[in-house]
């Protein structure tokens, strides 16, 4: 499969997966509370399809080529590992909002408090890494990344919360900081390698 040329990336990279929307089973929708949720179905009655973002102009990348050859120099390559970072710090966010929406709901907004801010704050890059993307990477490269990536998150969170129900509500209390001090920590340089969206 194309997507195994991937594998040499850490999880958070190979998350080529949140771009665009109703890409072959990955949906980018906006829920009635303003929201962005990424999930394997169509958005749902009061929830809003968004657009998938316009790749950036250019030539034409050749897809049929093994994923590292797609690229003319290092920068751009440089460009769109930043963008894969920046995309698994969205998918690991979403899927720590998930999680707790099961086992501490009452802890969800603060954590959904972390994520809206982050997007506020990282727009451009974010926009940005949705276009690069979108432009290095086929539809089904995404789709089979977001479905492994994301099967990876789900079972790590799966383990750390065990059958102890108590320490889940704790770890959803603690996940905003947690969450916080993570985005302040890793991947920082991420935002301005991606550039702004073109």
């Amino acid at each position: 499969m194309a997507y195994r040329a991937l594998r040499p990336l850490t999880a958070l990279a190979l998350a080529v997966l949140v771009c665009g929307s109703a890409q072959a089973g990955v949906y980018k929708c906006k829920s009635p509370t303003g929201a962005t949720v990424f999930q394997d179905s169509e958005c749902g009655p009061g929830s809003q399809a968004l657009a998938a973002p316009k790749a950036e102009t250019g030539l034409a990348v050749d897809l049929t080529q093994p994923f590292e050859k797609r690229f003319k120099s290092p920068e751009e390559k440089d460009r769109v590992m930043a963008a894969m970072k920046i995309a698994g710090m969205e998918l690991a966010m979403r899927k720590s909002i998930d999680f707790c929406k099961v086992r501490a709901a009452a802890q969800v907004a603060d954590i959904e408090q972390v994520y809206s801010e982050w997007r506020k704050d990282h727009a451009l890059a974010i926009t940005a890494s949705d276009q690069l993307i979108e432009k290095y990477t086929s539809m089904k490269e995404r789709s089979d990344a977001f479905t492994e990536v994301g099967g990876m998150i789900d079972q790590s969170l799966n383990l750390r919360a065990g059958n102890d129900a108590a320490r889940n509500v704790e770890n959803c209390k603690n996940a905003p900081a947690k969450l916080k001090s993570f985005l302040a920590n890793r991947h920082t340089d991420a935002y301005s390698a991606v550039g702004k969206p073109r």
